[in-house]
């Protein structure tokens, strides 16, 4: 399994990480997971630390990983930890469009949700799966620090959506009901990702 790499949290370099990412947010309309999302995360680990600030439980986040191995058999697109108090957070990344979570489907009145939002919402369930199977070997202690550690998700997905108070209602239901080891499996779109960054990089030293 890929090491977590030890990284100390830089106000200033987030700043101007922050600055980087609102650019490219405002310069695509939509935004490519492959080609957009995860090279501009893989080089911008100060952003990496604050998402970690989605999950009440993390203190001070001070690793990280991108492209996180799990036992050989899935890969989950960025995992941000907090190694002193064990406490680790699994990202997956989407596209960011504005049908990336819910999608018109000929003339019904209710959306359906994406097959991306599905697929992503299944590799989460499958990693966190994974890593409790795995919860008694002598990697897993090596690698989080204590077979006690808790893990939580989340997906990152959507631009420009414009949800209506029922798509609202139906995320919050969903990312509400679905809980793993105590933890809701969180959501949430680039543009709110861009306030929450400005927030946390504001009151975080």
């Amino acid at each position: 399994m890929k090491n977590l790499q030890k990284h100390t949290y830089s106000k200033s370099a987030a700043i101007s990480q922050l600055a980087e990412y609102s650019n490219l947010l405002a310069q695509k309309p939509t935004l490519s997971e492959r080609r957009d999302i995860l090279p501009f995360f893989k080089r911008s680990p100060d952003l990496n630390l604050l998402i970690s600030y989605h999950l009440p439980k993390m203190r001070q986040a001070d690793c990280y990983a991108s492209e996180f191995d799990i036992y050989s058999d899935f890969k989950a697109d960025m995992i941000v930890g907090d190694s002193k108090n064990h406490q680790y957070l699994l990202i997956e990344f989407e596209d960011g469009r504005p049908d990336s979570i819910f999608r018109s489907k000929g003339n019904k009145a209710t959306p359906d949700w994406s097959p991306r939002f599905e697929s992503a919402h299944s590799q989460l369930m499958d990693w966190l799966w994974k890593i409790e199977d795995m919860r008694g070997t002598g990697d897993f202690l090596n690698t989080f620090g204590s077979r006690r550690a808790k893990f939580s998700g989340i997906i990152i997905t959507g631009k420009n959506m414009n949800l209506s108070n029922q798509e609202l209602d139906r995320l919050e239901w969903r990312t509400s009901k679905t809980i793993v080891e105590s933890t809701h499996v969180m959501c949430v779109s680039f543009d709110e990702l861009l306030e929450n960054f400005q927030h946390y990089i504001s009151i975080y030293k």
